[in-house]
């Protein structure tokens, strides 16, 4: 028994895409990835600044780095130019899309507070509040395979399976819609005459669905989609410096989430064939949230010019709210009298509230200052993504989703690097570098014989950046600039799991600071 639930649940898992099905389990993956680069200064030194301090951005890394100011100061960052490239590959075909982005990333501000009993070793108590962007979820994608031997149509008909054909029928006082063994796809294929009841009982009813085409006929299939969000955290922080040797450091983040997306789907018959005209299926969702959690973190100096950090984080303690629609249209030609012509259906606006923890943090720092001259610096950060947790509310359960979470996922190691060069007293030069671990497991159990594992798609997954910067202090005011090339490689699947989709996302983006000190 034991056996089959586990083969059952892995084919669900399997089946697993983004748009439609199982999305809280990637969702789990998107929520729980953070980019601390807010500032340039960090951005261009690889965000590498759990042990240097000093920057606001170090308050959403390593909470110690408050205590390292030694006066008052503001800062604020914009992106002067953010350009996204998303290339496809699906089926051997490439399709790319671009997408723009400007925003703000940082603004914050400082209290450094001299403690003037400078015998009890405390040299300074140090305030910060302010914002810090973590994430930006804005992405346009464009997939398209001309002539592929796959329909979307028989994914239809395939979920759809099982579901006796008068559960997909209004009727009075019922409607399916309500229905929780009823995919909200499956009404609107049958609505859309996109599939058909294969196995017809003597009342017309039945169980099992197919679709109207041929067998190997040939698609033409196109998916566009929009994505908009942001992840920002709000934060207080507080730290001491003793004697300048030992700074402590706490962090209350206040999370603020926002993800929308509107994916569309296309269909039409090849030109090699018999047309059966063309269908299309939208799903548009917005999720907000907000949610909390605490950071503690210390640096020492052992010895001049050495800083060892390490920081903790707790997992953030999400509040979600989310909405969700469908839509599916279709202009049959050459299917049969009763099914030919333009046919809509639209589902109704769905609504879900529901509570979500991210995975802790765990950084450990070192940086090594040689005189005012240079520094290098290293970070490196322990997530487990497979620890992700939804929470049951208003009578939902996850528990489905956290067993895939936890089948798909691992504990990762981020790794980043940074350095910075002071030619003259004025000017500084930086690079950085930051390699991000692979989330997903390399292999899963084969849902046909659970002792065999199977490579999953993302075995392959990358994700760096490259960094390089420059900053110029004028007195009281110092402004910062930064340029880093984001390259990040992954995979999933438009539908069912009918060859996956290679993204491929170039990530440019041109970083402004300026800081006022007090």
């Amino acid at each position: 028994m034991k056996k089959l639930i586990l083969t059952l649940f892995i084919l669900t898992e399997l089946v697993s895409l983004s748009f439609g099905q199982n999305v809280y389990i990637d969702q789990a993956l998107l929520f729980s990835q953070q980019n601390f680069g807010s500032t340039a200064r960090s951005k261009a030194m690889g965000n590498a600044f759990g042990a240097i301090g000093g920057d606001f951005s170090s308050l959403s890394i390593n909470p110690a780095g408050i205590g390292i100011y030694l006066r008052s100061e503001l800062s604020t960052t914009i992106d002067a130019i953010g350009v996204m490239n998303t290339n496809t590959t699906y089926q051997g075909q490439s399709s790319d899309a671009r997408s723009n982005n400007f925003s703000f990333r940082n603004f914050g501000y400082v209290y450094a507070g001299p403690v003037r009993d400078a015998g009890s070793g405390l040299i300074s108590c140090n305030f910060g509040i302010g914002f810090n962007k973590l994430n930006n979820f804005n992405q346009t994608i464009s997939v398209g395979k001309s002539g592929s031997p796959h329909s979307r149509m028989d994914d239809f008909a395939s979920k759809s399976n099982g579901i006796p054909n008068s559960d997909l029928v209004d009727a009075s006082g019922y409607n399916p819609y309500n229905n929780p063994n009823v995919p909200w796809e499956s009404k609107l294929a049958w609505e859309t005459y996109l599939i058909n009841v294969a196995n017809p009982d003597i009342n017309g009813d039945g169980n099992q669905y197919s679709s109207f085409l041929f067998p190997k006929e040939l698609v033409n299939q196109n998916l566009t989609v929009n994505k908009e969000g942001y992840l920002n955290e709000y934060l207080l922080s507080s730290g001491a410096n003793f004697n300048h040797k030992l700074y402590l450091g706490l962090t209350v983040g206040l999370q603020d989430l926002y993800y929308s997306e509107s994916a569309t789907y296309s269909e039409n018959g090849n030109i090699n064939t018999t047309s059966f005209g063309s269908f299309e299926y939208s799903n548009n969702s917005s999720t907000r949230g907000y949610g909390v959690n605490f950071k503690f973190g210390a640096i020492f100096k052992p010895i001049a010019g050495l800083r060892l950090g390490a920081a903790i984080h707790t997992p953030t303690f999400f509040k979600f709210k989310e909405t969700y629609s469908s839509v599916m249209s279709s202009d049959l030609k050459n299917v049969s009298p009763g099914s030919d012509g333009i046919h809509k259906a639209e589902s109704p606006i769905g609504n879900n509230d529901y509570k979500f923890n991210t995975p802790m943090r765990v950084i450990g720092s070192v940086a090594y200052q040689f005189g005012k001259i240079a520094m290098l610096s290293f970070d490196y950060e322990n997530v487990d993504y497979s620890n992700s947790r939804y929470m049951n509310t208003n009578g939902n359960d996850y528990s489905w989703d956290n067993s895939s979470i936890r089948l798909k996922y691992r504990p990762t190691s981020n790794l980043r690097f940074g350095g910075e060069l002071k030619p003259i007293d004025v000017l500084s030069l930086r690079a950085g570098y930051e390699l991000y671990g692979n989330p997903y497991k390399k292999s899963i159990p084969d849902p046909t014989d659970p002792t065999i594992m199977i490579t999953q798609p993302n075995s392959d997954y990358s994700f760096k950046t490259i960094n390089f910067g420059i900053g110029y202090r004028l007195d009281n005011v110092s402004f910062d600039v930064s340029y880093s090339l984001g390259r990040k490689t992954d995979y999933n699947y438009i539908y069912g799991n009918v060859d996956p989709v290679k993204y491929q996302r170039n990530n440019n983006e041109l970083i402004l600071s300026m800081i006022i000190k007090l």
